[in-house]
């Protein structure tokens, strides 16, 4: 009788860990409208706003791009060499890059979503995150134009991609979200209004 008291209890104690260690991962997760900004303000405004959120500034130093695919107006800009900055951590770490022009306008901002060394991430914490992340958008900008996720049991690939666009008259949206079969993850999103 008492061994199957103490078997009762202990499940008990399991199942309370797993819930509270559940929970716990949700409340370390800030939510996508403390993380995504829709203002494309100066960049002197941004980096009063990064600096006064503790962020670090991870700037390169040198001017850098990304693809037409994610951003298909870099040919219509003369851009200064872009400003990063890592927000401070919480489950993910969070970079965030801003592509301004030389009247010091954003004209695009990337974020990108990575595990943190310091924490252990739990793979579903990062499709959870993509659905967020979508949900916030749809409810913001509209239904997305663009749809696709990929399937690890129907791909011969290593990493695999799902990719969400969104595309309106004030805004558009880029999210894509790199999941690897070994285990990597990664969110990107590209916000931007040309």
């Amino acid at each position: 009788m008492n061994k199957k008291i103490c078997n009762r209890f202990c499940l008990l104690l399991s199942i309370g860990f797993l819930l509270n260690s559940c929970s716990l991962y949700k409340e370390k997760i800030l939510k996508a409208e403390k993380e995504i900004s829709f203002d494309f303000p100066k960049i002197s405004e941004i980096k009063k706003k990064e600096i006064s959120e503790k962020s670090k500034d991870i700037s390169l130093g040198y001017f850098w791009g990304v693809s037409e695919g994610i951003y298909p107006y870099f040919p219509n800009h003369t851009f200064e060499n872009p400003i990063s900055y890592e927000r401070p951590a919480n489950i993910f770490v969070l970079k965030v890059d801003y592509f301004f022009d030389k009247k010091g306008m954003v004209k695009l901002m990337l974020y990108e979503w990575n595990p943190n060394e310091k924490t252990e991430t739990p793979e579903d914490i990062f499709k959870d995150k993509f659905e967020e992340i979508k949900n916030f958008l749809s409810e913001k900008i509209g239904k997305p134009t663009y749809v696709n996720y990929e399937d690890p049991e129907k791909s011969r690939e290593e990493t695999l991609r799902d990719d969400v666009e969104w595309k309106s008259e004030n805004l558009n949206a880029y999210l894509f979200r790199f999941k690897g079969k070994g285990g990597f993850d990664q969110i990107r999103l590209a916000l931007y209004k040309d």
